[in-house]
């Protein structure tokens, strides 16, 4: 497998990490039945992308060149491209999300309430991000120790709105209840752990389903 053709999204590291984005990507897919199908890069899919869905691809010429990505937290620096196409990223914590093609416009967010949100089908558009098929390869190369959330780890979230210590309110209701997230973390220890966020970050679910020692 060509990893020049491969392709990313949504990370993020906490902690001072250093490491190679070997691609992903990220895009909505439809629950309705198994696919045995590739994506454009070859890369194998679970489900197909829903028509006319939304769909997101890094670009591995100019990562830092997409519109679509940064805005969350510290500023990601792409240090330097690899011989093979990935890249070699390095921050205090290393933030990538993606937004979709409608952008990120808060004052369209009119409601945190969730059953008018589940009602309404969405948060802030209806091209916002929720059945949604995430790829990553990564290749941690040193970090240091990380202050909040655990040790180092690699994350990758999908659906809600930002994760926010804003506390503003939007009908009532702490703008922190954007982070309806779920979470998947991977810990430089071996360790990895599934996790729902309801609110930023005082809502963490607890008792998430997690397995040791998976890298070793």
């Amino acid at each position: 497998m060509n990893k020049k053709n491969l392709i990313g999204t949504g990370l993020v590291g906490l902690g001072i990490l250093a490491f190679t984005i070997l691609g992903y990507n990220y895009y909505l897919m439809s629950p309705r039945h198994h696919f045995a199908g590739t994506d454009k890069f070859g890369i194998k899919e679970i489900y197909p992308t829903e028509a006319g869905g939304e769909e997101w691809f890094m670009n591995m010429n100019n990562p830092a060149g997409d519109s679509r990505i940064g805005r969350e937290g510290p500023k990601t620096t792409f240090v330097q491209q690899n011989e093979d196409g990935s890249w070699k990223v390095q921050s205090t914590e290393v933030r990538l999300g993606v937004l979709t093609s409608a952008g990120y416009h808060p004052n369209l967010i009119t409601s945190l309430n969730q059953r008018a949100l589940a009602s309404q089908g969405y948060i802030q558009s209806p091209s916002d991000w929720k059945n949604v098929e995430m790829t990553g390869y990564f290749k941690v190369n040193s970090f240091t120790q990380s202050t909040q959330n655990g040790p180092a780890h690699i994350e990758l979230v999908a659906r809600g709105g930002r994760n926010t210590h804003n506390i503003g309110t939007i009908g009532g209701l702490s703008r922190q209840c954007e982070a309806t997230t779920y979470h998947s973390n991977t810990y430089v220890d071996g360790r990895v752990k599934f996790e729902k966020d309801l609110e930023h970050t005082i809502g963490y679910t607890t008792n998430d389903p997690e397995k040791l020692h998976v890298l070793r």
